[in-house]
């Protein structure tokens, strides 16, 4: 892709705080021993400025995690810069309601296996609709109402992935929406003025197949937290399944932007910033 000059020049009042950007990780990868996600949990570890939001998705459908998950998952837990997630796919709303229900019940019943601080935090609802209808409302306000009934106090953030922007409306459900789920070649500016200035701070992105270049990195990084998204992921991989080849770099990164700030709390639906924000870049 032939992105030109990447620049971007925020115009906000100078005192105005910005609400620091946090990791969104999908974490699809097993943890098949105690070295699994030891790059995850050293660069947690090394920057408690910097917060992440890990989803997780045992695809143990309706059952308990195992006991290398269990033993994972309390490890992710102990950090106070990390926020949990439960994977819960619906198809874009076709998937049949009970089979999302059961999965969210399964999410909330783990505290009460073996270990209470397995608990996750909230639901990551994947390929969720950008469509607004009387039909696709229904089951989304269907579904987050469960979710934060059945974790309950404390548990209740709640996740979109649609991949697009959306309807404003669709903020009042979720906490946080993920507006970009695509290659690096598929990224522009676009994708950033799709999104009302508004709703940026909780507007997330993820861009995958990015090139193996630290500059470029540093660069996408910066533009982005200084356009006061939510949270993003950089990784150079197609899936999930296995970290960036720039991790390291992306979180040493990201927490520099952070700076000595302290952790952000995770905004509250009704808490978004509403002041004006021009943005104008060159991607």
């Amino acid at each position: 892709m032939d992105i030109g000059d990447l620049s971007l020049l925020i115009c906000t009042p100078f005192d105005e705080m910005v609400n620091p950007a946090f990791v969104l990780l999908p974490l699809y990868l097993y943890p098949y021993n105690e070295t699994s996600w030891s790059n995850i949990t050293a660069s947690i570890t090394a920057h408690p400025n910097l917060n992440f939001q890990i989803i997780v998705a045992p695809n143990l459908a309706n059952v308990f995690p195992d006991k290398n998950y269990e033993v994972a998952l309390d490890g992710l837990n102990s950090f106070t810069n990390v926020v949990t997630l439960g994977y819960v796919p619906i198809s874009c709303i076709h998937r049949d309601l009970d089979l999302v229900l059961a999965d969210i019940d399964c999410y909330a019943a783990w505290p009460t296996h073996t270990n209470p601080n397995i608990a996750v935090q909230g639901i990551f609802f994947d390929e969720t609709t950008s469509a607004l209808t009387e039909e696709t409302w229904a089951y989304m306000s269907n579904i987050t109402t469960f979710a934060k009934e059945a974790l309950g106090p404390g548990r209740q953030h709640i996740s979109f992935n649609p991949g697009v922007a959306v309807d404003r409306a669709f903020y009042d459900l979720a906490d946080t929406v993920n507006v970009f789920e695509n290659e690096w070649a598929a990224f522009n500016i676009s994708v950033l003025t799709s999104t009302p200035s508004d709703l940026l701070e909780r507007s997330t992105y993820l861009i995958h197949d990015f090139p193996d270049d630290e500059l470029l990195q540093a660069e996408v990084i910066d533009g982005l937290a200084d356009a006061k998204v939510g949270g993003m992921l950089l990784t150079t991989q197609t899936s999930y399944n296995e970290l960036s080849a720039m991790w390291m770099e992306f979180c040493e990164e990201l927490a520099d932007m952070v700076g000595g700030s302290l952790p952000p709390e995770v905004l509250p639906i009704d808490s978004a910033d509403s002041s004006p924000v021009t943005i104008r870049a060159s991607w």
